[in-house]
């Protein structure tokens, strides 16, 4: 039988076993703000929440997730790495150096892809939720 932790790395099996910040914050907050990516029926699913504080930062974040242990630590792992940062730096935040990192395999680190356009959603709604002049600030900063 085939070790499903072939070519992970100790950091990604610890996040698949015991990840950080998984669920939902409570319905109503309206300083949450959601954003996802992917399908099941392709095989990985990814909701993430940010709860901005009044200062404009981070405070926490949580996900659901349904995918690979690579896409479940990535998970983990942004969520935790995102805690304090601004909505700015959120938007630029790369989960794929982050995959790179962690020395993925090759046909695993598109999961990372997946894991940063469910928090730029929920960037793009926190900027929305804004006004404009937020939208264009940040999307001024985004690196192509």
């Amino acid at each position: 039988m085939r070790d499903p932790f072939s070519g992970y790395g100790d950091t990604v099996q610890a996040h698949f076993r015991a990840p950080h910040n998984t669920g939902r914050f409570a319905s109503g907050d309206a300083r949450v703000f959601s954003g996802s990516a992917g399908a099941r029926r392709h095989g990985r699913q990814v909701e993430f929440q940010l709860r901005v504080t009044d200062a404009g930062r981070i405070g926490e974040s949580r996900y659901r997730v349904y995918g690979c242990p690579a896409t479940i630590a990535l998970c983990s792992l942004a969520s935790d790495a995102l805690q304090g940062r601004t909505a700015a730096e959120a938007a630029v935040f790369s989960v794929v150096a982050l995959a790179e990192q962690l020395q993925l395999p090759a046909e695993k680190r598109d999961a990372a892809l997946t894991v940063e356009d469910a928090i730029r959603a929920a960037v793009g709604r926190y900027n929305s939720a804004q006004g404009p002049a937020s939208a264009a600030r940040v999307s001024s900063q985004v690196q192509v």
